[in-house]
């Protein structure tokens, strides 16, 4: 089966969830290209992306002249052979692409798709690049259903920013959804997303990286918490910055670390100083694999603090939270997104309200207090890892929706 993914950036430096269901089809003998709009800048790639060749299976709209572009244009197009030539043609069109055809945005991207290929399945990890993957499609380009993914900004933010009916043009398009949780197929459905069309499909993480190990808090050891997210609104970090205050304030010896960057870094940093909290709180910026599993490593409970950002943009469920549940962090999250499909509240973790740095601090107390209850927490965290977050059967089921799809005849976009 030969799969054409479509994505904003790629390679990237963090794990992210198609990219172990990229090396996850690769790895199960499918040929995978991907069609990016530029790789994620100023940063050390994933591992994976050398060791399964990646950057030699991307490919970036074409670069073309700032000056004289248009002549540099036509100059491309004429060079072309002819097939190739009335496919780049048409994405002149401004009466079909508007502002894309004039601003030759949708030349620079067919070009990347040239010379054509046959694709079984058109792949899309967010539902916004479907819009690309239909343009591609009326140049002639791009055979084979159309699958997206729903996972998180592209069914909150997005939605929130365009409005509810930015989908509404694409939804018959669309073979198959596959959101990352329950909560998310209820909004797309809600969107007009046809029911049947829609198949929950959770990311996964890969189990052999996980081992299970025991924490334990030996009596005058300071309590060690983590995160693992993006220094952006939607994670929710001011509000533990906020709980370990109220934490130190109630005199629990507490060391907490953040691994990721981001846009609000200075702003958190300010806040720490406000708190004082300087000795309590390291920001260590971004983080390879290693380092995060060494910051996990290093803890005895994960804190995500996730919420719903002024912007409207949502999480759907966190691969951290799945990684430290598997690897035996005991973990405090919030009543967010898809997160409570995951931690059934004092049954494999904790739940707190968003927002609310207060209930952060006294479900952290709580644990600490209460270190006897930890065994069954991250022992029933681990069984529910295992049950549902396989990354390896959800990579099976992932090839075996993709083949179901380019065998059925049924669907004609």
């Amino acid at each position: 089966m030969k799969v054409a993914l479509l994505v904003g950036e790629f390679p990237v430096l963090a794990e992210t969830p198609f990219l172990n269901q990229i090396t996850g089809l690769i790895s199960r003998g499918h040929e995978v290209d991907v069609f990016a709009d530029r790789p994620q800048p100023g940063v050390q790639f994933h591992p994976d992306v050398a060791r399964f060749g990646l950057e030699a299976r991307t490919r970036y709209p074409a670069v073309l002249p700032t000056d004289g572009r248009w002549r540099a244009a036509m100059q491309f197009v004429l060079e072309r052979p002819p097939e190739e030539r009335r496919i780049l043609v048409r994405t002149l069109n401004p009466l079909a692409f508007w502002r894309r055809a004039w601003s030759l945005e949708h030349l620079r991207r067919t070009a990347s798709f040239l010379p054509r290929q046959r694709f079984d399945v058109c792949y899309c990890p967010f539902v916004q690049d479907t819009f690309k993957a239909w343009r591609l499609r009326r140049v002639g380009l791009l055979d084979g259903p159309l699958v997206a993914a729903v996972r998180g900004s592209d069914i909150t933010r997005y939605v929130a920013t365009r409005g509810p009916r930015v989908y509404a043009r694409i939804f018959r398009r669309i073979a198959l959804f596959l959101p990352v949780c329950e909560a998310f197929a209820r909004r797309i459905i809600a969107l007009g997303a046809p029911p049947e069309r829609v198949v929950v499909h959770a990311t996964g993480i890969d189990m052999r990286h996980w081992p299970f190990r025991a924490r334990m808090l030996e009596p005058g050891e300071p309590l060690r918490l983590v995160s693992v997210a993006r220094l952006v609104e939607k994670k929710g970090i001011a509000y533990v910055l906020d709980a370990v205050r109220r934490l130190v304030d109630g005199g629990l010896d507490v060391r907490y670390e953040v691994a990721g960057d981001g846009p609000l870094r200075a702003s958190l940093e300010a806040l720490r100083e406000r708190l004082g909290l300087q000795d309590q709180v390291r920001l260590l910026g971004w983080a390879t694999p290693l380092q995060v599993r060494a910051a996990l490593d290093r803890a005895h409970l994960l804190v995500a603090a996730s919420v719903t950002a002024s912007d409207g943009d949502e999480e759907g469920i966190p691969n951290v939270l799945k990684e430290a549940m598997a690897s035996g962090l005991p973990v405090v999250a919030t009543r967010h997104g898809g997160i409570p499909e995951l931690v059934d509240d004092g049954v494999s973790g904790l739940l707190v309200p968003e927002r609310d740095g207060r209930a952060l601090a006294d479900r952290v107390g709580f644990l600490a207090a209460h270190r006897e209850s930890w065994a069954a927490l991250c022992a029933a965290g681990r069984a529910r890892v295992e049950r549902d977050y396989d990354i390896e059967r959800l990579n099976d089921k992932l090839a075996a929706m993709f083949t179901e799809q380019t065998n059925d005849g049924t669907f004609h976009p």
